[in-house]
């Protein structure tokens, strides 16, 4: 069976994430709802999925369609559109606006939503499993106040559409994607962690102790971020829990000129690099990372919702021989399936 990972109980929190705005989430969404029925999920967006159309394109968006038993976050609208066939579960404290917890009572098409921080994410997907639901879907985004760079995710399906570029493009966009999810872990004990995981600041390693740097990020003031390097009597790693960029890149190879020094960050993700940067960072510097990209599957979609579709059979089949260790999936395939 396709997706069978899902079934396992470990798989508790699932976020579904895409290269490009359009990918094909909800689509690869509501397969994960059909095939596997009989469990009671819970589902909420970082955002908001469902929508009758693209608000760029104008393009037909598919509904998020939610089987009986199953809980999902939405608004007052959308309650108001659904009527007695859910019930009410919860309200949620969100700025702004105000969000609901829903038990779909039969199969619905819905709107979802859900907070806008990371943490509230966590709040609401720990709430829904507390409320019954086996695990929880999340249609997400890979940003920092997202959910999926969460230490509380279990698993990423990671959706690579034709939207995203040409092939050529697209073919090391999946490199990339895959040395960052080979990306060793850093083994910090507790206590590290639970300094490094919520700093803002960079850290400095003195092979021993992590210590207050007293820069905001790696894309400040460059001779600022030297001369604090250069401050330090023994500065054996960096950790750098925002983005590393091409810009800031030669910034970080000054800070650390002798090679072998430890660079940590926060998520795989926060390396806004290319595949080249990213190996040439890799071969200077042990380059680790404190949470996981924790990418269990990537699926394809040769559908480019505003730019040209792909031929799939070509789109499929030249990444599909790129990349012969992976399980490349199309949702166009599981769709015409199902």
């Amino acid at each position: 069976m396709q997706f069978k990972w899902i079934t396992d109980e470990a798989m508790k929190i699932i976020a579904i994430v895409g290269t490009s705005k359009n990918a094909g989430k909800t689509s690869l969404l509501n397969h994960f709802l059909w095939r596997h029925q009989r469990l009671d999920f819970g589902v909420f967006s970082t955002g908001i999925d469902g929508e009758k159309e693209d608000t760029v394109f104008l393009k037909p968006k598919p509904a998020v369609q939610i089987y009986a038993g199953s809980l999902f976050c939405c608004d007052a609208a959308a309650l108001r559109e659904l009527g007695s066939r859910v019930e009410i579960l919860a309200s949620l404290a969100e700025s702004g606006r105000q969000l609901f917890i829903a038990k779909s009572l039969g199969l619905i098409k819905s709107m979802i939503t859900g907070p806008a921080t990371a943490s509230a994410q966590v709040e609401l997907a720990e709430r829904m499993l507390e409320l019954g639901a086996d695990k929880v879907l999340v249609d997400g985004s890979l940003d920092r106040k997202s959910i999926a760079l969460s230490p509380k995710i279990d698993a990423i399906a990671l959706v690579l559409g034709a939207s995203f570029g040409n092939l050529n493009e697209l073919e090391l966009e999946l490199k990339r994607l895959s040395v960052l999810k080979d990306l060793s872990v850093y083994a910090a004990d507790a206590q590290s962690f639970a300094l490094l995981e919520p700093a803002e600041e960079l850290k400095f390693y003195d092979g021993t102790l992590w210590q207050d740097s007293g820069c905001a990020s790696l894309n400040a003031d460059p001779q600022a971020l030297i001369k604090a390097a250069k401050a330090q009597q023994e500065l054996r790693g960096i950790y750098i829990p925002g983005s590393v960029t091409p810009k800031s890149l030669n910034t970080l190879f000054s800070m650390l000129p002798e090679p072998g020094a430890l660079v940590l960050v926060r998520h795989p993700d926060c390396l806004k690099l290319n595949v080249h940067q990213l190996l040439e960072l890799e071969q200077r510097h042990e380059l680790r990372c404190l949470i996981p990209f924790k990418i269990k599957e990537y699926i394809l979609n040769s559908e480019a919702m505003g730019h040209q579709s792909k031929d799939a059979d070509l789109f499929r089949s030249r990444l599909r021989a790129a990349f012969p260790g992976l399980n490349l999936i199309d949702i166009m395939e599981v769709k015409s399936a199902g």
